[in-house]
């Protein structure tokens, strides 16, 4: 089953705190891209498999990606701007048996309540290279 088409998200600090709608703009077997209608904003849903079905070496890789692009000013050159982008994504690697889709999500949700709990203090941690 695919994901919807739009997808959206609302970002904090962009398009005014309103939800951003992503119309998908790639479907490959493996992989769908969705991306707003300025081209700033692109989630690309993947997945990855190695290995041969069946083979205890089998295993997929699934991939969420959330891409931003801003155009800032350069800070050597306060005359030119130049685009920039910044990513965040998960990835998911699994076996072909061994863990249940609840167990995936259920170390998903856990690192996701560890990274957003006190006001994201593990985020904030993170993004300011601590480790």
């Amino acid at each position: 089953m695919a994901f919807g088409d739009p997808q959206s998200v609302t970002i904090t600090g962009y398009n005014s705190g309103a939800a951003i709608s992503l119309p998908r703009t790639e479907d490959q077997q493996y992989r769908s891209a969705y991306t707003s209608s300025d081209g700033l904003y692109r989630l690309e849903i993947s997945h990855m498999p190695s290995g041969r079905v069946g083979a205890t070496n089998y295993r997929v890789k699934s991939m969420a990606k959330l891409t931003v692009t801003v155009i800032a000013t350069d800070p050597f050159n306060a005359d030119r701007n130049i685009s920039q982008t910044a990513s965040v994504w998960v990835v998911v690697d699994r076996p072909s048996y061994g863990f249940t889709q609840t167990n995936l999500v259920n170390i998903a949700a856990a690192l996701f309540t560890l990274l957003t709990a006190s006001s994201n203090a593990a985020l904030v941690k993170l993004t300011g290279n601590e480790h």
